[in-house]
């Protein structure tokens, strides 16, 4: 394995431990008022928080030592036991507004619950960068190489949306677009999926209350008191933390939101840690995504170029999504922070992401049988199907690699 490789690979698990570390300083700030209220211990969501992310950082850097070979071997079998756990959850499912977790009751210890859609979009990344890798130059063809990929993405989100979750299911699909378009898959199919995707979006949230209302209030109906009230909280937090913030545990807009460690801890970080902090954090991801960048065009492997290329992808849209919710930018989605937000199954797959891409940077050739391949740089030869030109090998010198 090449030092530049390496440092790629520590740059990005680096990157990840500071972001997790922000994280449960931000969820201790926000919740300490709420679970001294609801669990009378104001560390109630903090010693949670430190547990699951110490759990997760080890699984992160454990991962960031597994062959890729691994993940293509068992890339289907997971992405079955993924949609198994979103009928499951179907079932059995708990969840005050949709039922999207699944309950474990162990003896002599508390209800454990885990979130299907939080391990599929993981499971879902690595199952097309193996799929899309051993398909490669047949995407263009888009009745035996997209449509059944489609399917299979179709099938997933469908599960999802029935939860309700329409937030996660866009996310997902979003990410799944990408990845397809970077296969080969032609643009102007892809916008047709889009088309059909947008339709049953309408309709799911045509079928669901409080989806419309929540589209009604980004909209132009202003509902303070109502679906907008955490917005509407989540601006007052950004805009009263003025450039450095008004500190840390000094928020007051913490004690007005019912879940403020969740899905809108960016606006108590900007309350908290002002404009400096928000911006901080944002050029963290912003660092990660280039890092993952670097490592998806500088993969020894058509799959490694794919799984880098999708994690990074997912990681971004959270991001991007969940900032966008909590500025006013985008209707509200229900999805966390990567990394920043309480909750142990966003968190644990996160970093098992994470940790899968270090492994790519860490990846130092290729399968044999598709060594030729890589040393003549041959990738996607036509680029007439409109999708993406091909990925080329990076040109370094194979006894580098």
């Amino acid at each position: 394995m090449s030092s530049v490789a390496d440092r790629a690979a520590r740059q990005v698990l680096f990157i990840t431990a500071i972001l997790v570390g922000i994280g449960v300083v931000m969820v201790y700030s926000s919740s300490s008022a709420l679970a001294g209220t609801r669990f009378e211990d104001s560390g109630f969501f903090l010693q949670r928080q430190i547990l699951r992310a110490g759990l997760g950082l080890m699984i992160m850097f454990a991962l960031s030592r597994v062959p890729l070979r691994f993940w293509r071997s068992l890339a289907r079998p997971l992405l079955l036991c993924g949609v198994a756990l979103l009928v499951l959850v179907l079932i059995f499912g708990e969840g005050r507004s949709a039922q999207r977790w699944l309950p474990f009751r162990l003896p002599a210890m508390t209800t454990l619950t885990f979130q299907p859609s939080e391990f599929v979009k993981l499971v879902l990344v690595l199952y097309l960068a193996d799929v899309l890798s051993r398909k490669e130059g047949e995407m263009a063809d888009w009745k035996s190489g997209l449509v059944p990929r489609l399917v299979i993405v179709g099938l997933v989100l469908v599960l999802i949306v029935m939860q309700p979750d329409l937030g996660t299911s866009l996310a997902i699909g979003s990410v799944s677009l990408v990845m397809l378009w970077l296969g080969g898959a032609g643009t102007a199919h892809l916008a047709g999926a889009c088309g059909f995707g947008a339709v049953v979006a309408l309709l799911s949230v045509l079928c669901s209350p409080y989806q419309m209302q929540r589209l009604l209030t980004f909209m132009g109906e202003p509902d303070p008191q109502g679906a907008g009230f955490q917005v509407s909280q989540a601006l007052i937090a950004l805009g009263s933390g003025g450039l450095f913030g008004v500190g840390l545990g000094n928020s007051m807009q913490k004690h007005f939101l019912p879940e403020p460690h969740t899905d809108f801890v960016f606006a108590f970080a900007g309350e908290e840690l002002g404009l400096f902090g928000t911006l901080s954090v944002i050029a963290l991801f912003i660092a990660l995504g280039v890092h993952g960048y670097r490592i998806a065009t500088q993969a020894a492997t058509y799959h490694g170029f794919l799984l880098a290329s999708g994690i990074t992808v997912m990681v971004g849209t959270y991001a991007l999504l969940n900032v966008g919710v909590a500025t006013g930018l985008m209707p509200t989605t229900g999805l966390p922070l990567p990394f920043i937000s309480y909750g142990g199954s966003s968190l644990l797959w996160n970093l098992s992401g994470i940790g899968i891409l270090a492994a790519v940077a860490r990846d130092n050739g290729a399968e044999p049988a598709r060594a030729s391949a890589l040393a003549s740089g041959q990738r996607h030869a036509s680029g007439s199907h409109g999708g993406t030109s091909g990925w080329m090998p990076p040109s370094a010198p194979t006894a580098n690699r």
